[in-house]
């Protein structure tokens, strides 16, 4: 835990180091993204929790803790499938490992910010958000900018090329929900012909 505190306090202060320090044999650790990754959704939970009541947009039987860790979890792993596979068919230098470390430490900012910018809400006026959205949308971008770095450092690629496989990296992101979502489809529908197949045969009889 402490080697992971530390690589997180690195990525804040000298993110540009951190990337290139991950590459060196033995510096990372699969546990490591994990542990990050656990932290962020824990820190998102808790951001619900503590928003204040002006600026809740959801009733509490709307939240689903399910959700929201579908949501903060498939991105991730979506994303560090996508970019390693274009990097990869693209002449990137980064390894899969690399990539997946990489991008969860990317978080970072959201998971150590987010609460303590949200506790904001409980303190000022809802017509005082502007002050409340600028942190928000400036630790978004902070977790975009890593994300970028990370892309550029890991694969040796330069800002044009990053900016392609970046956007390649979305398309295959979105390509991999749409076959997910198609392929879920599927199987809940076959699953409901299965049961309302066994469901008429228990009725024949």
């Amino acid at each position: 835990m402490i080697a992971t505190f530390r690589l997180m306090r690195q990525v804040l202060v000298h993110p540009i180091d951190f990337f290139h320090d991950i590459q060196e044999p033995g510096r990372i650790r699969w546990r490591d993204a994990i542990i990050v990754m656990a932290m962020t959704y824990i820190a998102r939970m808790a951001a619900i929790l503590v928003t204040g009541y002006a600026f809740e947009t959801r009733e509490p039987y709307e939240i689903s803790f399910l959700h929201e860790f579908i949501w903060m979890i498939a991105p991730w792993l979506t994303w560090t499938v996508a970019n390693w596979a274009v990097s990869a068919i693209l002449e990137g230098e980064g390894k899969f490992k690399e990539v997946f470390v990489g991008s969860a430490f990317a978080f970072v900012p959201y998971a150590i910010f987010i609460v303590p910018i949200t506790l904001m809400t409980n303190f000022i006026a809802l017509d005082e958000n502007s002050i409340y959205n600028f942190l928000i949308n400036f630790t978004i971008y902070w977790v975009g900018w890593l994300l970028l770095l990370k892309v550029r450092i890991i694969h040796d690629f330069e800002i044009v090329k990053m900016l392609w496989i970046t956007f390649l990296s979305v398309v295959g992101v979105l390509i991999i929900w749409f076959v997910g979502i198609l392929m879920f489809g599927l199987m809940n529908q076959l699953i409901n012909f299965v049961v309302d197949l066994f469901k008429e045969i228990n009725f024949r009889r």
